[in-house]
């Protein structure tokens, strides 16, 4: 705002043209009766035009020195050192642009990450993209219920060893963070950071999966971390958000490696993949892993190597599949993998799966059939312990409802020295699963499971799965 002195000063200037401009055409009114010409009008418009931009010349100078003298604010001393009787207007020119006059603030006042080093910034670098997940669930049963990890080892009915104990509960889920960042057109990232409880009634935290992964073309794309191991279909087709599922846990062949799983669910290790040229119609894509494995001793609860590998020897997976053009929804695939493991007490031990599927998938209809085999082989010997396992399911949209019926087949060989989960397990499970909003959903589920060591169980499930 301007101070009262500029204010005065602007308005005796605009009152003194004003008055001379009208003395002048007073004078020249009395001096000729006579109207002017045309010559004299252009003349006297000349001549005020002139006097106009002298006013804004004034204007624009008086304007120019409130903005550069000083403010009260800034020449404001503390109480006890009271400010000069010099006014801050009539100070000199000079004075105002003194460095005490600067917006700079003084180095007391500097953040104190500016003089540390690295202070972390980036400036206008990626930004980060969140995305959660979270699931609440309700079970009874025993081992039934997917969630369910130990099944008791040696556990039956008739032979005296206790049964997987029974239980009703409530059950907090995975709190699933899931972090993107676009670092260029061709370089990405993700993660995901999973906390959930055990059966200790504690939540702990796990970094499910990292992965840095640069796509030159649709030919080629190349990813290094902690990833899903490209083995069948479901394991990379659905993660540790359960609302991407339709049914209410995962399959006893795909349960994670924590969890009892005898598959090499995760891999810490680099991923290759890519569309094969010229095969557009048939969608042919490739995929080759190299990555640490599993632990050799899968009884220390430390099974993915996240950072320590426990032999030289990697792991390798060489996956391939199909999405024909003729039949949208249809994907064929599958893989081989290969590793060799350590086992205490043991020569050694050569691991092969094989995996197939066919899978069918559209927005009304859901068919996923698959299968695999392990082989565990020891070393220096001619023994061979196969575990096959399978499962289908199907599923069929109405509206908001989705139906869905399940039935797998596992059989961990009981004398493999690698497997956790050892065993036969099959049977039905049949649910139904409600998307009342377009962010959640609730699913019920029935299981029938049998055991080869244990009588048949029953279970019931209900699961509220939800993203933010």
């Amino acid at each position: 705002m301007l101070s009262a002195r500029t204010a005065s000063l602007l308005v005796a200037a605009l009152l003194m043209a004003t008055n001379q401009a009208a003395a002048q055409s007073s004078t020249q009114s009395s001096d000729s009766q006579t109207p002017p010409t045309m010559a004299q009008l252009v003349e006297r418009l000349a001549a005020e035009d002139a006097r106009i931009r002298e006013l804004q010349q004034e204007i624009s100078s008086l304007k120019q020195q409130m903005n550069t003298s000083p403010t009260p604010a800034t020449t404001a001393a503390p109480q006890d050192n009271p400010p000069p009787s010099t006014s801050t207007v009539d100070a000199p020119k000079q004075e105002t642009s003194s460095p005490t006059q600067t917006a700079e603030p003084p180095a007391a006042e500097q953040p104190q990450h500016e003089s540390m080093g690295h202070d972390m910034t980036i400036g206008s670098g990626p930004t980060i993209n969140f995305r959660g997940f979270f699931d609440f669930n309700f079970g009874v049963g025993s081992i039934a219920n997917p969630l369910v990890f130990p099944i008791a080892d040696n556990g039956c009915g008739n032979c005296g060893n206790p049964l997987t104990p029974p239980h009703t509960t409530f059950q907090a889920g995975e709190f699933d963070l899931f972090l993107t960042s676009k670092l260029s057109d061709r370089l990405s990232f993700l993660s995901e950071v999973v906390l959930g409880p055990d059966d200790t009634n504690v939540f702990g935290p796990d970094i499910e999966r990292y992965s840095l992964t640069y796509r030159l073309n649709r030919y080629f794309v190349a990813s290094a971390g902690r990833f899903h191991t490209s083995i069948g279909y479901y394991n990379t087709a659905y993660h540790h958000g359960t609302w991407f599922s339709t049914a209410e846990g995962r399959p006893i062949m795909y349960l994670f490696e924590d969890s009892g799983g005898v598959l090499p669910v995760h891999t810490v290790g680099v991923n290759l993949t890519g569309a094969v040229p010229n095969t557009e119609k048939l969608g042919l894509h490739w995929v080759a892993e190299v990555g640490n494995g599993v632990s050799s001793g899968r009884n220390s609860g430390a099974t993915v190597q996240n950072f320590y590998s426990d032999r030289n020897y990697k792991a390798t997976n060489l996956a391939a599949y199909i999405k024909p053009q003729f039949l949208p929804g249809l994907q064929i695939g599958g893989s081989w993998y290969q590793d060799g493991l350590n086992p205490l007490s043991l020569p050694g031990v050569k691991q092969h799966i094989e995996s197939a599927y066919v899978v069918f998938l559209n927005s009304t209809w859901e068919s996923l059939t698959e299968g695999v085999l392990l082989s565990n082989r020891l070393l220096g010997t001619d023994q061979t312990f196969r575990s096959p396992m399978a499962y289908t399911q199907l599923a069929r949209k109405f509206g908001i409802y989705k139906p869905y019926f399940r039935y797998q087949y596992v059989r961990d060989h009981p004398n493999d020295p690698v497997n956790i989960l050892k065993g036969t397990f099959y049977g039905p499970s049949v649910g139904l699963r409600v998307d009342f909003s377009e962010f959640a959903a609730i699913k019920f589920q029935f299981n029938h499971l049998y055991d080869n060591s244990q009588f048949g169980n029953n279970g019931f499930d209900t699961q509220l799965a939800f993203t933010f």
